[in-house]
């Protein structure tokens, strides 16, 4: 594959900073609880030993890390679009999106049924734990779901493009949700729509698709513990699949092989930049979906798009214990030095 002019690569991320996104999905908070193992205290009233936490930091998580990513790639305009609840993490997103000039006045409040979704990581030392989830058992309401529909409806006129970003088995994308988002892909087929679904591929229509190669090869019946695993034989069988079903092109992501894009003629692989030592790949799949909806608004061709959102995930993955985010000038910088 023949790699992208250093200009070409500035010139679509210029564009980038004019270019109008949304995000509609499962807004979640990344919660990391640091573990001071120096104190053992027990607890007076049970007997059993307690955890004493000695730094807590949080930041958006799900569709809230794609709209961080896109905040980190200067896009002028953020919409957020989904359910929100007036709990302790809901209030501590708010004020993050809301400090990173997130529009979010599309985010639809529901006060019963509903917990802020949060990924709580504790730490000993460098080692993760156990991870304790909140807001599983969600369930919308018909009230919430009519008001969302609505909004989606008003707000996809002030967009170029629209992420679909399902983290959530238990979410928003109940299939009225769905029926109306793929309706709105097909009506609107000068805009981007793309979907980045962990669990509902299969339902959507009419947009762009970006999943990885597991999520591509489970679908199949098949099992595969890395990326890397799934042979580039079976990825072009899963991508003319998924083609035929959603007539856009389709990314499938490959860890440290990079992605493979399917257009509707050809099959193209296209490389991931060779970061070497230690990563995190953490979030590593919300910078590609960001860096390509942004790059697609802004007037790349897929390829394009598919090299720049590897150029970004080499940015991000070299951002240890932390759902990193790539800026252009930091995209410009690792091109630079990588290639």
């Amino acid at each position: 594959m023949k790699q992208m002019q250093q200009k070409d690569l500035t010139n679509i991320l210029d564009h980038i900073s004019r270019v109008f996104v949304g995000v509609v999905g499962d807004f979640c908070i990344d919660a990391y609880w640091e573990i001071d193992t120096r104190v053992k205290e027990l607890s007076l009233e049970t007997g059993k030993p307690t955890i004493a936490i000695n730094r807590q930091r949080y930041s958006l998580g799900g569709a809230g890390n794609v709209a961080t990513n896109l905040a980190a790639l200067a896009v002028p305009r953020i919409f957020a679009l989904g359910v929100i609840t007036d709990d302790m993490y809901g209030r501590e997103m708010m004020k993050q999106m809301r400090s990173m000039r997130i529009h979010v006045g599309g985010l639809v409040g529901q006060s019963k049924g509903w917990e802020t979704p949060v990924y709580a990581k504790p730490y000993r030392g460098s080692v993760e734990q156990n991870r304790i989830d909140f807001g599983r058992f969600n369930t919308l309401s018909h009230a919430t779901e009519r008001k969302l529909i609505a909004t989606l409806r008003d707000e996809v006129s002030k967009l170029d493009a629209l992420i679909v970003n399902q983290q959530l088995p238990q979410s928003m994308f109940t299939p009225t949700v769905v029926r109306t988002l793929n309706n709105l892909a097909k009506e609107h087929p000068e805009k981007i729509f793309l979907v980045d679904s962990r669990h509902r591929i299969p339902e959507f229509r009419s947009m762009i698709c970006k999943l990885n190669a597991i999520e591509a090869a489970a679908l199949f019946g098949k099992k595969a513990r890395h990326n890397e695993l799934v042979g580039i034989a079976s990825l072009r069988r899963y991508a003319e699949h998924f083609f035929k079903q959603f007539r856009k092109p389709v990314f499938i992501t490959r860890g440290r092989l990079g992605l493979l894009l399917f257009d509707g003629n050809e099959a193209v692989e296209i490389p991931a930049l060779n970061v070497g030592g230690v990563i995190d790949p953490v979030g590593a799949g919300d910078t590609v979906v960001a860096m390509l909806a942004a790059a697609l608004a802004a007037g790349a061709t897929p390829t394009q798009a598919g090299e720049l959102a590897m150029n970004a995930a080499a940015v991000t993955v070299r951002k240890l214990r932390q759902t990193g985010t790539a800026s252009p000038k930091e995209i410009v910088n690792i091109t630079r030095l990588l290639r």
